[in-house]
């Protein structure tokens, strides 16, 4: 975990597109991540995903300010369910400066009710308009490392954008010795 807030601090002063690969679910540490950048400033978080920290978040909070109601004013969420919406999210951000969180990036991807050509299409757009708003604040886009063929495909397009690519993976899990009553 204090490798993840470590990173968020760094990425606050540093423009440019940062590409986290997550092993596993690290959903407690980005979470971190989150309170740790809306300590800071304001945050513009896109999920590409269904998840978002929110009472996760606020307890988080709670334990670092008595300000939370002001803090999370700072926070700025828009959800994209498909491909199409990623992109919209993505063109429609103002250009301000603020730093920008893209959770679980390729999550809208998989969809296969959508044409690969089309998928591919949409993530070279997205790309592009990461690396747009990467020229004027810090970009850091999260995406889970899975071992699939469609994976395989989608994945270049994001590293060959990307100004640093960070591997995370999850805190194992302390031994416990189970109890013998």
């Amino acid at each position: 975990m204090n490798t993840q807030t470590k990173l968020s601090t760094d990425l606050i002063r540093s423009r440019g597109l940062t590409l986290l690969l997550t092993a596993g679910k690290v959903r407690e540490g980005l979470t971190e991540l989150i309170a740790a950048q809306i300590l800071h400033g304001p945050l513009f978080v896109v999920a590409a995903s269904e998840w978002l920290p929110a009472f996760a978040l606020t307890h988080l909070l709670r334990k670092r300010t008595r300000h939370v109601r002001q803090v999370l004013d700072r926070l700025y969420t828009a959800r994209a369910s498909t491909c199409y919406r990623l992109f919209d999210a993505l063109a429609n951000l103002p250009s301000t400066g603020e730093p920008v969180l893209v959770l679980d990036f390729l999550d809208t991807f998989y969809d296969p009710d959508i044409p690969l050509r089309v998928r591919l299409y949409k993530l070279r757009e997205c790309c592009r308009e990461l690396k747009r708003l990467s020229v004027y604040r810090p970009v850091v886009v999260i995406t889970q490392d899975r071992q699939t063929e469609e994976y395989e495909k989608f994945l270049p397009a994001l590293c060959s954008i990307a100004d640093r690519t960070l591997t995370l993976e999850a805190e194992p899990e302390p031994a416990r010795q189970p109890v013998l009553l």
